[in-house]
């Protein structure tokens, strides 16, 4: 398990002189012989001042591009497919519902819907999160089809126990920023 939290010094120009800080995110690798892995990213997205926007978490989710290997003596790593993530906008009501399935309340999130539907102009989504039959930890998928008929493009991974704790203790954590970090800044 990789988990990355990035600040990049913009010092790439001779005016930069102060480092860029980009919004801190959790990133979860999970590479496969065959390339057939995924890895995931989340980020919590709370606005500034005078934003007309929902706090909110982004989920992205991408398969593996192309799995590990040797170039003569070099070691290549596992390439995963960035330019063609899904991403997934989770608000308030989502988060509780993934919450239920990580605290062992609910089987999966979405009941007999089989999942968290989502919808924007272009396509619909499908988050699916449930514990593993196979094996120990949870199931979590993004399924998206285009509205005009498209093939349906979907990624999943299996977290295990471990990081579906941490996921747990993240969601629950943003959940308390999300709904009433505006009333601390007046305390």
């Amino acid at each position: 398990m990789n988990t990355t939290s990035t600040t990049v010094n913009s010092a790439t120009t001779p005016e930069a002189t102060t480092p860029k800080t980009y919004a801190p995110r959790l990133t979860l690798y999970h590479p496969t012989g065959s390339g057939t892995g995924a890895a995931l990213q989340l980020a919590l997205r709370l606005n500034r001042p005078g934003e007309d926007r929902y706090d909110c978490f982004f989920l992205d989710m991408t398969a593996q591009k192309s799995a590990a290997g040797r170039d003569g003596e070099k070691r290549v790593p596992a390439t995963f497919d960035w330019e063609n993530k899904m991403t997934v906008k989770l608000g308030f009501a989502d988060i509780c519902e993934l919450l239920m399935v990580l605290e062992g309340r609910v089987e999966r999130a979405g009941g007999a819907r089989n999942g968290l539907y989502h919808e924007n102009g272009k396509s619909s989504t499908v988050i699916s999160l449930q514990k593993s039959a196979e094996r120990a930890g949870y199931f979590l998928g993004l399924s998206r089809k285009a509205k005009d008929g498209g093939q349906v493009t979907r990624v999943q991974i299996v977290l295990g126990e471990a990081e579906a704790v941490g996921l747990r203790c993240l969601f629950q954590s943003g959940l308390f920023f999300m709904t009433f970090r505006h009333a601390l800044d007046v305390v």
